[in-house]
């Protein structure tokens, strides 16, 4: 009868140490996998942005100027120049050109145009080295078909004149000095959604007189604008799981962290609880002082008395000295005292 015992306590052990072993195994492949998935998840970014840009309003300015001067060898005596640099004791009077076109986009994010207004607020600067003043000019301002054009002209002597009159009145004299023309054009823009805009354009021309090496330098500036808007998009980014599942990586980010940890923990204990099952980590020898002699304990004998704490089987081994019995099979310490045997199950 306890030989049929033993054995059914043989094979029950194999049974029990084969399912931890298999536990464990599985422990560590869900621990490694959530592992991976944790390491992904902090690789990719959890949120993708996009910006798409789109052109609201384009303005465009394209300048013409044409200098009348007095008829001369170097100019072969033409009447009309359009040199950027002439000499300005030759020069009598500029005319300028402005033609200013736009274009405003329909369809974009603000909605249909619904409306379009225009003002044109011409300004002139001359300016010195040692004064400033503006004056208010009235060109000719004209509608096309794509918008404006605006005219206008001035005379040399006048401007040379003004210049001396604002000198006498300092007591300066103006050797260098700088005429600005600026037209300020502004686009004022109603959408079928409710929203205003307004685009604005500044195009300027300068006359740079230098009397000091009698020259007239015409350049021009500010001739295009364009306006866009841009749109932000934020999408949350997914990664592929083994059965082809697409989960958000920030989702996959806050579950693997804590699945991580506890399977972790739980391969750990697993992985200690089937190798100790094993014999790797015996410590039972060094519970008790006394000698210890491995051998084999026919219970149905003896009388056997159940010990429950290790520290009271070794102190009644240390009082009746006797040496202690080790059934490896069984994993039970003895302590024969006649007929009675003493008996402490390993935990």
């Amino acid at each position: 009868m306890s030989k049929i015992l033993s054995i059914n306590r043989l094979f029950s052990g194999k049974a029990v140490k084969s399912l931890l072993v298999l536990l464990t195994i599985i422990s560590f492949t869900v621990f490694a996998v959530s592992a991976f998935y944790l390491a992904e998840s902090y690789r990719l970014q959890p949120y993708s942005i996009y910006k798409n840009s789109y052109k609201l309003a384009e303005i465009r300015s394209q300048p013409y100027y044409s200098v009348l001067v007095k008829p001369s060898l170097i100019y072969d005596y033409e009447t009309i120049v359009t040199y950027p640099t002439i000499y300005l004791s030759l020069a009598e009077k500029v005319d300028y050109v402005f033609n200013i076109s736009w274009v405003v986009y329909n369809n974009t994010v603000k909605g249909l145009v619904s409306s379009i207004e225009y003002s044109v607020e011409p300004a002139l600067l001359i300016t010195t080295s040692t004064w400033s003043k503006s004056f208010a000019i009235t060109p000719e301002i004209l509608e096309t078909s794509d918008g404006v054009m605006v005219k206008g002209s001035f005379n040399i002597s006048e401007l040379e004149g003004l210049v001396d009159a604002i000198d006498r009145e300092v007591r300066v004299s103006s050797w260098r000095f700088d005429v600005n023309t600026t037209l300020s054009l502004r686009i004022n823009v109603k959408y079928s959604t409710g929203i205003n805009a307004s685009y604005e354009l500044k195009p300027y021309m300068v006359l740079s007189f230098n009397r000091i090496y009698n020259l007239l330098a015409i350049s021009t500036g500010g001739l295009t604008s364009s306006y866009s808007d841009e749109v932000q998009k934020t999408v949350e980014n997914t990664m592929t799981l083994l059965l082809g599942f697409s989960v958000k990586v920030s989702t996959i980010r806050s579950i693997t962290t804590i699945s991580t940890l506890t399977t972790g923990l739980l391969a750990a204990v697993m992985g200690y609880t089937a190798l100790r099952s094993y014999g790797v980590f015996k410590t039972s020898n060094r519970k008790f002082r006394r000698r210890i002699v491995k051998a084999r304990v026919d219970e149905y004998r003896f009388k056997t008395v159940v010990v429950e704490k290790a520290e009271d089987f070794d102190a009644l081994a240390r009082r009746v000295d006797a040496p202690i019995i080790y059934s490896e099979l069984d994993r039970k310490y003895y302590l024969i005292i006649g007929d009675i045997a003493y008996v402490y199950q390993e935990g």
